[in-house]
């Protein structure tokens, strides 16, 4: 009998040890987690942060970094000549107001409620029917 109970005791020994270590693995996974996530938000502070300073000096000619600038700026130009080259493939418009896209046949923009109507240029000489979205604010600014 004291064999079988040696052996239970081992058993049980073992299944504790197995528990803790589990245990122990689950808190390192859990803290690696906590620490990614707590990097993860100190890059997005860093990242608002020199944002913020970009936005203020982005026109002054005498800064630091200003290399920094040049090379965001023109990031950003190539950034928007692709959205536009993808929205040309996809035959969408945006908003002219906020820049929001557009659903086809919309008359308001569902982000901002701007009135987008439709101006068909007919010119007699024109080879094609030019047709160009028009907000009411540009239509006020034409006036």
């Amino acid at each position: 009998m004291a064999f079988f109970d040696k052996l239970g005791e081992t058993i049980v020994n073992v299944g504790k040890d197995a528990t803790q270590k589990a245990k122990d693995l689950s808190g390192v996974a859990k803290l690696n987690l906590d620490i990614k996530a707590k990097e993860d938000y100190v890059q997005r502070q860093y990242t608002e942060l020199g944002r913020i300073y970009y936005e203020e000096h982005k026109t002054e000619s005498e800064v630091d970094g200003a290399e920094h600038f040049e090379l965001i700026k023109e990031a950003l130009e190539e950034i928007e000549r692709m959205k536009l080259e993808i929205m040309e493939l996809r035959g969408t418009k945006t908003c002219p107001k906020c820049g929001a896209e557009l659903a086809d046949g919309a008359e308001f923009c569902s982000a901002c409620g701007e009135k987008v109507s439709v101006v068909v240029d007919t010119d007699p000489e024109a080879e094609d029917v030019t047709v160009e979205e028009v907000s009411e604010e540009e239509k006020k600014e034409e006036l």
